[in-house]
């Protein structure tokens, strides 16, 4: 078959994931749809096999065939999570091992994609029983360790990485950072579920190395894997994540929204994200106490899951908490500039590429994926991690220049459209699996 042949002909694919819309818990559900969606706009058939949390047990949405096999819990639509102990259970690797054999036998499916990490498993042994090939996508750093702590310190996981180094060093950590104030029982459960989750991941070791292909969301997160001997050398890849096809919002959403939230006649610096150390939220709070002192007509606006501990700014710094999915576009086109400031590694972050299509620049950190996304200096800044002084002075020189700050947000839309277009990524894909 020719490369042409296999581009242009309809294939027939299938997807898995441990979340799909309207399950939500972060940004990979929104990004699996996409790329499912953009795979069926040009004429491929695409089913996306999904645990069932109380939604329509099969549906087409966007040209994409939804099948949701029975799961013994519900949550609520949107950002809610299972329990950790649930998705590693053999329970749900034989249910959905069941239902991935049965719908891809049933829609003659020629190649199966694990999207996550906890559909793995199931998967596999689905496409292996009807002699399919059988991929998995990397999102994040779960299959190497489920908090990977060292990563907030270190370019790239250490040698001595073990669940013994886990339990004695990384655990303490963790508790003391993002479980500050859980009771005893409560905290005796997390490190136990730590210790469930790398054995977890240990595990699953065993199955990425039989695999046909992996797939990466960026070069810096593959580049993570490798070092930690979790990848399969010239059989692993990376394709970027699609941008969404979503018309622009209204002005007038944006101007209603700035008129809402206090924004009128002022200039706003966004960070979008948990309020944890891991995705820089106290970086960001220390820049923008510089910024403010420079700025009076700044405010510094917040949203995301979670509340933080530290909003000690008054009037200047406003936590707006997490606002639904398509609410995202209009908080972008509120913005005047996006900051970035994560520490540890992000592996393809949805912001600046929502924000570029926004028009707005973005300032974010050299980790991860994250200089994939933006170029230093001409779509945005790129910042060491961790340097709130290097992240105020870069925002208060596009504070000052406001022509600049412009021409970098166009900037940011053409570059985005460009490296991250349906076309380019779906044809990456076609590739891999080819």
């Amino acid at each position: 078959m020719s490369e042409d042949q296999f581009t242009l002909r309809t294939m027939r694919i299938l997807f898995t994931t441990e979340y799909y819309p309207p399950f939500a818990p972060g940004g990979s559900p929104w990004s699996i749809r996409h790329l499912a969606e953009a795979l069926a706009r040009r004429g491929h058939d695409v089913t996306v096999v999904t645990p069932n949390y109380g939604a329509l047990a099969e549906e087409t949405v966007g040209g994409v065939r939804v099948r949701r096999f029975p799961f013994w819990r519900r949550l609520p639509a949107g950002p809610s999570l299972a329990r950790p102990r649930d998705l590693v259970s053999p329970r749900f690797h034989w249910r959905l091992f069941r239902a991935v054999r049965a719908v891809g036998r049933e829609v003659g499916a020629e190649v199966f994609h694990a999207q996550e990490k906890h559909a793995l498993v199931g998967t596999y042994f689905a496409a292996r029983a009807l002699r399919r090939p059988v991929f998995l996508t990397l999102r994040e750093v779960g299959l190497i360790c489920p908090i990977a702590t060292c990563l907030l310190s270190h370019e790239f996981v250490p040698a001595d990485c073990s669940i013994l180094k886990l339990e004695r060093e990384c655990a303490g950590f963790f508790l003391e950072h993002y479980h500050r104030g859980e009771g005893r029982l409560r905290r005796a459960r997390i490190r136990l579920n730590l210790l469930l989750l790398y054995l977890d991941a240990w595990a699953k070791g065993f199955v990425i190395k039989r695999l046909d292909g992996l797939v990466s969301v960026s070069v810096g997160l593959l580049e993570i894997h490798l070092r930690a001997g979790r990848g399969l050398g010239h059989r692993s890849h990376v394709v970027y994540t699609p941008l969404p096809a979503e018309p622009p919002p209204d002005p007038a959403a944006i101007a209603a929204f700035r008129a809402r939230h206090g924004l009128e006649g002022k200039r706003a610096v966004l960070y979008v994200g948990k309020p944890s150390l891991g995705k820089g939220w106290l970086v960001f709070v220390d820049a923008a106490e510089q910024v403010a002192r420079e700025h009076p007509d700044v405010v510094f606006v917040g949203a995301g899951p979670d509340s933080p501990d530290r909003v000690p700014m008054g009037a200047a710094l406003r936590w707006l908490g997490r606002l639904p999915h398509d609410a995202m576009p209009v908080l972008y086109g509120a913005a005047d500039v996006v900051v970035l400031p994560a520490v540890g590694p992000e592996a393809l972050s949805r912001v600046p590429l929502e924000a570029a299509l926004a028009g707005r620049p973005t300032i974010g950190t050299r980790v991860g994926g994250i200089p994939e996304e933006i170029v230093d200096g001409q779509t945005g800044h790129l910042v060491p991690p961790g340097d709130a002084k290097a992240l105020a002075v870069v925002l208060d020189g596009l504070l000052r220049d406001d022509t600049l700050r412009i021409a970098m947000g166009e900037n940011a839309r053409r570059f985005v459209a460009e490296r991250f277009a349906p076309d380019a990524v779906v044809r990456s894909l076609l590739d891999v699996w080819q």
